[in-house]
């Protein structure tokens, strides 16, 4: 049964990203559009560079970006299954509103992308081995062959369903190496679960706005609700 006396601590990165055909007049109009995308998105700070216009908060845990190929927002510690997919349906609606965007875009590519680390509180020992027992199975003779003890484990496994695609990387890790892997500044836990899953499509073709508001918002919660059944899945008692 599941210990449910303290939630162990989880920081998180979530990005979204479109990649598509290249539209010059973006870099003529990232000036104009700064203080609007500001205004809209309650995010205070903004910079030109050289193919992009950068919008973000002081704190940068929320970051936007338009670029003539491609655009994107990210957040850390994200709180909630909605708070990310709502922010992002938002400023990307807004930005597509924009005289000189061009709609419907010619994609590329679209994806969703969730990263997390979360604490394990019993030692870095014990969740590799939970991990292989549960998630990265070794087999029997696997064990024989190698004859050794066990010390670090983690794995990327890819996968294909009626969503799209979606890669994952994951595996046990101690704060220094976990701070390699996530973009958050500050101490981080001492030993936790790392857990990278990114959702994609690369549709090469004209997309309706509608289609990629909904691609948007299925690849969120399915990332979200994935995340956490894997922390179940190795964390259960």
């Amino acid at each position: 049964m599941k210990n449910k006396s303290k939630d162990p601590i989880t920081l998180n990165e979530l990005i979204f990203e479109i990649r598509y055909k290249a539209n010059p007049k973006i870099l003529d109009l990232r000036g104009t559009w700064a203080e609007k995308i500001s205004d809209v998105m309650e995010l205070s700070e903004w910079r030109i560079i050289q193919n992009r216009l950068d919008i973000f908060d002081k704190s940068s845990k929320n970051r936007a970006f338009v670029g003539f190929n491609s655009a994107g927002f990210i957040s850390n510690d994200v709180p909630t299954a909605h708070y990310f997919p709502d922010r992002t349906l938002k400023f990307l609606k807004f930005i597509m509103g924009l005289d000189g965007f061009n709609t419907p875009l010619q994609v590329d590519r679209i994806g969703v992308r969730q990263k997390s680390y979360t604490e394990f509180t019993k030692g870095f020992d014990e969740l590799c081995s939970r991990y292989e027992s549960r998630y990265l199975m070794m087999s029997e003779k696997l064990k024989t062959i190698m004859g050794a003890k066990l010390v670090d484990i983690g794995g990327s496994l890819n996968f294909n369903e009626k969503h799209g695609n979606f890669n994952t990387q994951s595996g046990p890790m101690k704060e220094d190496q976990a701070h390699q892997f996530l973009n958050i500044q500050g101490t981080l836990p001492e030993v936790g679960l790392y857990i990278d899953i990114d959702y994609w499509q690369k549709p090469h073709n004209i997309v309706s706005d509608e289609k990629l508001f909904d691609l948007i918002s299925t690849f969120a919660s399915e990332s979200w609700a994935k995340h956490q059944k894997i922390i179940d899945l190795i964390f259960e008692d």
